[in-house]
Parts: C-alpha cells; sequence; structure tokens
C-alpha cells in the first residue's frame, strides 16, 4: 500500500508540472496563435482601428484564443502549486519563499483570466463604440503587462531558494538561478506600457511586451524540466533505498 501511495505522489507531482508545459503550449497556440496576439494592435491607433482589429479583423479568433488561454490559465494552478511544494522541500520548516512562489503563480492565474474577459469583452459586441473598446482593450493590457511585479516576486522566490540548495547537484543549477534572477529585474520594462503608447516600451513593443513574454516562457519551461529531473532522482534514490538529501524536513508546529 505504502509503494502505491509513494508511486501515486510521484505520479500526481509529475502532473502538476506537466500541466505548466501544457498552460505555455495553449497560451502560444491559443492567445498568441489563434488570438492574433503575436501582433497585437499598436496602443497608438485610434479608436476606430481598434474597434476594427476586434470586431471585424480578428472577432471570432480573438473570442477563441481567449478561451482557449483562460481554460490554460486554469491548469497554471496546479503548476504553480507543484513549483511550491518542490521549492519547500529545499527550504525546509516555514517555508515563506516556497509558499510566496505557489501564491504569485495563482495570482497570475487569475489576472489572465480577468484579461481573457476583457478581450473577449471588446469583441463581443460589434456594435459598440470604438471608445469603449479601446478602454477595454487599454484595461487587459495594463492589467495583463502590469502584472510584471508577481512574476517578478515569483520567479525571485524562486531563485532565493535555489540558492539555498547546497547538494553536489542542486534541483536548478546555479546558471539557470541566475539567470532567472536576471529576468526578474528585467521584467521591469513591462511596466513601460503605462507610460508610452508606441515605440519599444508600448505593449506592442519588444521591451514592453515580447521580452518579458519570453522571460516569463523560459522560467515556466525551464523550471519545470529541471524539477521533473528532480522527481526522477528522487523515486530512483527511494527505490534503491537511499535517502534523498533535501533540505531540513518538516517539524510539527505547536
Amino acid at each position: 500500500m505504502e509503494e502505491q501511495q509513494t508511486k501515486t505522489s510521484y505520479g500526481s507531482q509529475r502532473i502538476g508540472l506537466w500541466c505548466t508545459w501544457i498552460f505555455a503550449a495553449l497560451t502560444v497556440i491559443g492567445w498568441l496563435g489563434v488570438a492574433n496576439f503575436y501582433k497585437p494592435e499598436p496602443g497608438d491607433n485610434s479608436a476606430e482601428q481598434i474597434k476594427q482589429w476586434f470586431t471585424e479583423d480578428h472577432r471570432w479568433g480573438i473570442i477563441i484564443g481567449c478561451t482557449i488561454f483562460y481554460v490554460a490559465c486554469g491548469l497554471l494552478v496546479p503548476g504553480s502549486i507543484q513549483f511550491g511544494l518542490m521549492l519547500s522541500k529545499i527550504e525546509g520548516r516555514r517555508p515563506l519563499w516556497s509558499f510566496t512562489t505557489g501564491v504569485c503563480g495563482i495570482f497570475i492565474s487569475l489576472i489572465i483570466f480577468f484579461n481573457c474577459c476583457a478581450w473577449i469583452t471588446a469583441a463581443y459586441r460589434t456594435e459598440n463604440g470604438g471608445d469603449v473598446i479601446q478602454a477595454w482593450y487599454d484595461w487587459a493590457w495594463f492589467a495583463f503587462l502590469l502584472g510584471w511585479i508577481y512574476l517578478s516576486i515569483e520567479m525571485l522566490s524562486t531563485a532565493v531558494v535555489e540558492l539555498s540548495d547546497k547538494r553536489a547537484e542542486p534541483m536548478v543549477p546555479r546558471w539557470m538561478t541566475w539567470l532567472t534572477i536576471a529576468g526578474a529585474v528585467t521584467l521591469m520594462t513591462a511596466a513601460g506600457p503605462a507610460f508610452f503608447k508606441s515605440g519599444p516600451f508600448a505593449y506592442n513593443g519588444l521591451l514592453g511586451f515580447y521580452l518579458p513574454m519570453a522571460i516569463w516562457g523560459f522560467y515556466l519551461v525551464g523550471t519545470a524540466w529541471f524539477m521533473l529531473k528532480e522527481l526522477d532522482r528522487e523515486e530512483a534514490a527511494e527505490r534503491d533505498g537511499a535517502q534523498v538529501p533535501t533540505g531540513p524536513s518538516p517539524t510539527p508546529v505547536g
């Protein structure tokens, strides 16, 4: 019975990490692809141009693609929780930074859900005026990109725990951890759309949109990969009767 429970536990943990990969894949397929957000309408375009983009050029693509995207963001929840669980094995008792990683991931999932609702709303009623659609479009972008602070805190929290892993073979290689820190700092460029309607810091710009998206994708996919490899090592060590070295063992409180 205990062996069966162990197999089930490792299987569940792998599913949690796979949810992160599925989320990333559906984001690319649904939001960037079907909804055409790989090339979003520029923020300095007129209200009528933005209305045409939503209600004529890409209406059904946006509705279907954003539907895929908000379904995908549900999968980010178990993926984020599993990130936190994997980190807590290293952090040990009272794993503040591990919990922070998981909670920030859940916040991001909720932010995406509301973004998708706003983009679908903008495409939903073709009779709405351009100013209404433009307002929804701006709100969704600000909610999406200005949420960089939660992703940055998530990535820094992940890195803090990874740096405390002193084993000969840490869960995540140091080069990945330092890239995670660099990415978390660089994400502040996503604050640019609040100040610029055009150029590299706009919400269709290189620094305002594309770079933060690349950092986010690299962090999610890369970290999940190394955590899966860690699960393989844990399971192999347990199968061979060896103790897997992790952080301090949690102790009961009270």
